[in-house]
């Protein structure tokens, strides 16, 4: 019954020239009746030959090809019907989030919210969900491509669907050129759910002038201490030693530097492994994702631990160039006002 469907569907989309297809056989993924027609799209013979081969990988086994190349007909070619195929070998392949994920995409999509039979295959995933305590719900935007968080977590880019306890929760939604919005959303743990939230740009405004920055023309004191200070130093019993940098601080220096060079690196790559999730399918968002969190998290502790080998290496090489031969000693008496006097004697 549902390829009796399926067969009407392609052909008044004029995707089949003929029975090519074979789509006889009850266990093939169908193209359901009444769903929205291709037109005059000129990607309707391309996305009829993904079809055609995703149908091919389905009747073999091939479940991953068949996918593949249903998803990237559902992307030359969105339609609710593509959708509904795709749920099928979701659901063959055992992957039951992504079945009640495209299946409620197709009811969303082709607006059928009378097709029994879809929507009983709708609960029956829910069910299934509510046994295990979660459920799931989609956050949708308008305009898509928006920066997902859900109780402060990152999560992905919209349209994006997820399971989570039921009960409030709190969605983030952020696009450049758009307000941040947030939106509360009660889950039940019976029922899935969609999350539609609406976007508003943001009003360009001119920004005043900055006024210029005058110089700090404020005179530098020319005494700290007004009181005079005497100190004798008695001269050196050797002619004065050269400053010499010692190699430990070359080697604090140059692993600092490289460390830092290395946090960098990762830095940049974090933000390019960032640009990708964005752009990513749901698919594969993950795999992107993760790989921002380990470029993130290599380059903060590469940050750390360059930053202290590098100060480390500044303290070395003050004491290098401040130390300049043998130690000397100096007193050094001050008196104040009211007769206070005060006297040092240290070594230098």
């Amino acid at each position: 019954m549902i390829f009796v469907r399926s067969a009407c569907f392609l052909a008044a989309l004029g995707l089949l020239n003929g029975a090519g297809l074979a789509m006889g056989q009850s266990a093939d993924p169908s193209m359901p009746n009444g769903a929205e027609s291709a037109g005059a799209n000129p990607n309707r013979e391309r996305a009829k030959q993904l079809y055609e081969e995703g149908l091919t990988a389905y009747r073999a086994g091939k479940y991953s090809d068949a996918i593949d190349k249903l998803l990237e007909a559902d992307h030359v070619m969105p339609n609710a019907a593509f959708s509904y195929n795709i749920a099928l070998v979701y659901q063959a392949m055992g992957d039951k989030r992504s079945a009640l994920r495209w299946l409620r995409g197709y009811l969303r999509q082709s607006g059928k919210s009378d097709d029994a039979a879809t929507i009983g295959k709708v609960k029956g995933l829910e069910a299934e969900f509510q046994s295990k305590g979660i459920q799931q719900v989609t956050i949708l935007s308008s305009p898509p491509g928006a920066a997902l968080r859900i109780d402060g977590n990152a999560l992905g880019i919209t349209p994006f669907t997820i399971e989570i306890t039921p009960g409030s929760h709190q969605a983030t939604l952020v696009l450049d050129g758009y307000q941040a919005v947030q939106r509360t959303f009660d889950l039940r743990p019976d029922r899935s759910m969609d999350v539609d939230v609406q976007l508003a740009a943001v009003q360009s405004e001119s920004s005043p002038a900055m006024p210029a920055m005058q110089p700090n023309v404020t005179p530098l004191p020319t005494a700290v201490n007004a009181t005079p200070m005497q100190a004798v130093i008695p001269p050196p019993d050797s002619a004065p030693h050269h400053r010499r940098v010692q190699p430990l601080t070359w080697v604090s220096l140059g692993v600092g530097t490289a460390l830092l060079g290395g946090a960098v690196y990762f830095e940049l790559k974090r933000e390019k492994d960032e640009r990708d999730a964005r752009n990513a399918s749901q698919r594969d968002y993950q795999a992107a994702y993760d790989r921002m969190q380990a470029g993130q998290l290599a380059a903060r502790i590469l940050a750390v631990a360059g930053s202290i080998v590098a100060a480390t290496g500044g303290v070395l090489l003050t004491v290098d160039l401040t130390h300049q031969g043998p130690t000397q000693t100096a007193n050094v008496s001050n008196c104040g006002v009211q007769g206070i006097c005060a006297a040092w004697r240290g070594q230098f």
